[in-house]
């Protein structure tokens, strides 16, 4: 008696276990076929050509849209970060250059000073360093950040040029005079905002080349369910040991 109860235990626990695993693999093939079909509701985007990706980027000037958008555009980051790039280039500058003669010697701190003059300040052609930025995070309307940051930096150049010996900026061959400071702060104001709008648009359209000859690097892979871990055949673990 006492054998044959054992095995009608024995047996039950076989069939407990047996209902156990056929719910844990209907489970995990549910998983796997809910897995296959996301991936196949989204299959990955076509990689275009580098032709395609090239004449693709280009996009059309909606003028009066974009001067709808400026409210918008001066409080978002491609503006406003770049702006605040250019005033502080240009306060550095001015006070580190204050005592300064053709004899002194330069340091790691007036380099790294003329070289933000250079990128966010300096109009010639454009700010090069600010237009990219702002071109490159504008949302729309890239040229005319461009154009507010070059009219900004063409102000705070201004601003060096009469607080600036000439011989920082252009070399002992130029003589400082009311004349020449107020020829160069005129070419700032024409050149910079033109050749900014310019830089800033290149940069709109190198990111959105970039978007169109890699179109998936932005998409995260699916994940892969685990596999169902079961229990285990627990007569056949207690004859092993």
């Amino acid at each position: 008696m006492a054998r044959a109860k054992r095995t009608d235990r024995t047996e039950a626990r076989r069939r407990n276990r047996a209902e156990q695993a056929d719910i844990v693999g209907d489970t995990g093939s549910a998983a796997v076929a809910m897995g296959g079909t996301a991936s196949k509701s989204a299959p990955a985007a076509p990689r275009p050509s580098i032709i395609g990706a090239l004449r693709s980027a280009f996009r059309p000037l909606d003028f009066k849209g974009d001067l709808r958008s400026l409210p918008r555009l001066l409080v978002h980051w491609s503006f406003w970060g770049p702006a605040l790039g250019t005033i502080a280039s240009t306060v550095l500058f001015v006070t580190l250059a204050q005592g300064r003669t053709p004899t002194t010697p330069s340091d790691t701190v007036w380099a790294l000073a003329f070289f933000a003059f250079q990128m966010f300040v300096f109009p010639l052609p454009a700010p090069a360093g600010a237009a990219f930025i702002g071109g490159f995070g504008a949302r729309r309307a890239s040229w005319l950040v461009g154009l507010l940051i070059g009219v900004l930096a063409a102000a705070c150049f201004a601003v060096i040029v009469y607080s600036v010996p000439s011989f920082l900026l252009f070399g002992t061959a130029v003589t400082s005079t009311p004349a020449t400071q107020q020829s160069y702060a005129l070419q700032g104001f024409l050149v910079a905002p033109l050749g900014s709008a310019l830089f800033a648009s290149a940069a709109a359209w190198y990111k959105r080349f970039l978007n169109l000859a890699n179109p998936n690097r932005n998409q995260r892979k699916p994940s892969q369910p685990k596999p169902a871990q079961g229990r285990g055949n627990i007569t056949r673990d207690r004859l092993s040991r």
